[in-house]
């Protein structure tokens, strides 16, 4: 999972904010939101994401793995990550 090439993000106190270059969109997340992109950045994928959130904060793992999922999807849906290998751009 990387991000698209025109995608730009900014840390900041209250979570992160995501800059589509090309839209010239923006995208705003909670620190929770930055917590998962910090690590998508360090190139974890999601399940383990999930569980690296499940250790530090000891939730239940589906429940996790589903909000994990639902956040990359909604990445995805934003086209603001890169076409995985094989996928069509």
């Amino acid at each position: 999972m990387q991000f698209a090439k025109y995608v730009k993000m900014r840390y900041e106190k209250f979570g992160a904010v995501v800059f589509d270059t090309l839209s010239e969109k923006v995208y705003i997340t909670n620190d929770s939101g930055k917590e998962i992109l910090s690590l998508m950045a360090e190139g974890l994928s999601a399940s383990e994401i999930a569980e690296r959130l499940v250790r530090k904060y000891e939730e239940d793992t589906s429940e996790m793995q589903n909000d994990v999922a639902e956040f990359i999807d909604g990445l995805q849906s934003a086209e603001l990550l890169a076409p995985s290998v094989g996928e069509k751009p």
